[in-house]
């Protein structure tokens, strides 16, 4: 990941301040930085100080409507927006043009006003440090669901009868948030180990470890400060990705008999001395599976669903099943409106589709999808927590995961992945998936045994591995909302990466007994 210097050369200093629009009392920040930082550079600065986690696209936009965002973006089909890499910031902020707008999450839709207050001529060329001279406020979480989200959190936080509290305590995972926090010295040091270290110490996981081995971190660039910036910077990111993936393999020895992961692994549905179940966790809301099989319920609940030639859904039974799909399902997210030809080409319903059928909620007759007498009590009653279950025990016993890949001989990753949802338990744990596979990997070493050697030509066994458990996660652990994930954005990797968590409704769902 590119590193931003921690003093530029330049021959101007800008005052910014940069708002939360809609943020009441006000979130804001007010820096000092040169005129010729790039807006890559300040995009990075932005997150570290406001407080967010560099989890999700962003775009600055000049008041002439001029778009520019990092280059993945622009692969993923924002083709009228610009490559800010490089772009100074004295090009589109200026004196007669003094606002620039910058929007994180395109979800959330965090939107910030920037403006320049003023400018500041040096001599010559100078050394310009980058500082945050004043704010207020805490931001928001991230992912709480933009500002209307904050106010109910907040709002639920501060009353500790209301229904909702534990709920949202849990998921923010603090015992006390407070919305006016803001630490100017505590900003202020992490602005420059970021601009010292590296960008990946925005994310708070990796921060604070990095604070416990910092003396380690410091011994690493005494070894390769005659190697060139980029190659120092490539390995100070994998030194700081291995000291956080270290700390999670450290948790490998779990407490749990060899009785208890066999029947973990092979009988969880059976096993109420290791881990039990509460169904009244999954809503509608935070359930994507959930929310898509009631929309095919609905459609099915009079006289069935007539099936393609190909025993597919028809076209206008998967748009509206589309339209359930929330914007938080983003992984492998194509244009889902546009262009499909097939249930099969939009895997949320597809995979839905499948696991209403093998969970005993649905039924093919004759050509037509029609509900179950279990489907239709379900839908008749509203207890869409009962259809979840039997939806959860389908994808982990009956669902054969290499079904969204080529890998039929991993079918170990299933069922090992109940310890993926042990491991991320503690905590709010939020850690990259590749890392999660890395760490699943010291505890079941043999799975590598499994990989085919035909597929080994170009790569290793533990990195087919390591991607299929990434995918297989992503795409089924998510769907059925057991995990969050948020994409990393690293514009030094060609390939997408995410980070996962336990979700809230894994953690109310999934009990624990050991």
């Amino acid at each position: 990941m590119k590193k931003i210097q921690a003093t530029f050369l330049s021959r101007q200093l800008y005052q910014i301040h940069i708002e939360l629009e809609e943020s009441s009392p006000s979130v804001w920040r007010k820096l000092l930085v040169p005129s010729n930082l790039s807006l890559d550079q300040l995009h990075l600065i932005i997150q570290v100080t406001m407080g967010w986690q560099n989890c999700h696209y962003h775009v600055f936009q000049t008041q002439e409507k001029c778009c520019f965002s990092d280059p993945e973006a622009l692969e993923d089909g924002m083709d009228s927006w610009f490559d800010e890499t490089d772009v100074p910031l004295s090009d589109v902020l200026h004196g007669k043009s003094k606002y620039l707008s910058y929007d994180y999450d395109l979800g959330d839709a965090w939107s910030h006003r920037i403006t320049l207050e003023k400018m500041l001529p040096l001599i010559g060329q100078q050394s310009a440090d980058i500082l945050c001279l004043n704010g207020e406020n805490a931001c928001p979480p991230e992912d709480v669901g933009g500002i209307e989200g904050y106010k109910n959190l907040i709002t639920v936080l501060e009353d500790r009868s209301h229904p909702d509290f534990e709920e949202m305590r849990d998921w923010i995972g603090f015992d006390h948030f407070d919305p006016s926090y803001f630490n100017l010295a505590a900003t202020n040091t992490r602005l420059q180990m970021m601009l010292t270290y590296s960008p990946l110490l925005i994310h708070d996981e990796i921060y604070d470890n990095f604070h416990s081995n910092q003396s380690e971190v410091d011994a690493l660039i005494s070894t390769i400060s005659k190697k060139d910036n980029v190659q120092q910077q490539a390995i100070i990111d994998q030194f700081l990705m291995d000291m956080l993936e270290d700390d999670l393999s450290a948790s490998g020895e779990l407490p749990i008999s060899p009785d208890q992961l066999h029947q973990l692994l092979y009988h969880p549905f059976d096993a109420p001395e290791v881990i039990t179940f509460d169904p009244s966790a999954a809503t509608l809301k935070n359930s994507p599976m959930l929310a898509i099989f009631r929309v095919l319920a609905e459609a099915a609940q009079q006289k069935g669903i007539k099936l393609t030639s190909r025993e597919n859904l028809p076209l206008k039974v998967t748009r509206q099943m589309i339209f359930a799909i929330p914007s938080c399902l983003s992984y492998g997210q194509s244009d889902w409106n546009k262009n499909i030809r097939s249930e099969e080409d939009v895997y949320p319903v597809h995979i839905t589709r499948i696991l209403a059928t093998i969970s005993g909620l649905c039924r093919v007759q004759k050509g037509t999808l029609l509900l179950t007498a279990k489907g239709r009590k379900i839908l008749e009653s509203e207890q869409w927590e009962l259809a979840f279950h039997e939806l959860v025990k389908a994808l982990f016993t009956e669902f054969n995961w290499a079904y969204v890949d080529s890998f039929p001989e991993l079918g170990m990753i299933r069922a090992t992945s109940w310890m993926t949802l042990f491991l991320l338990r503690d905590n709010d744990l939020e850690i990259p998936s590749d890392i999660a596979a890395e760490s699943l990997l010291t505890i079941f070493p043999a799975l590598i045994d499994d990989i085919p050697e035909e597929e080994l030509l170009y790569t290793s066994a533990e990195m087919v591995l390591i991607h299929t458990m990434s995918h297989r996660w992503l795409t089924l652990l998510g769907l059925c909302g057991l995990i969050d994930y948020s994409k990393i954005h690293n514009p030094q990797s060609s390939k997408s990466e995410y980070s996962i968590r336990l979700s809230q409704l894994g953690k109310g769902y999934l009990g624990w007994k050991i």
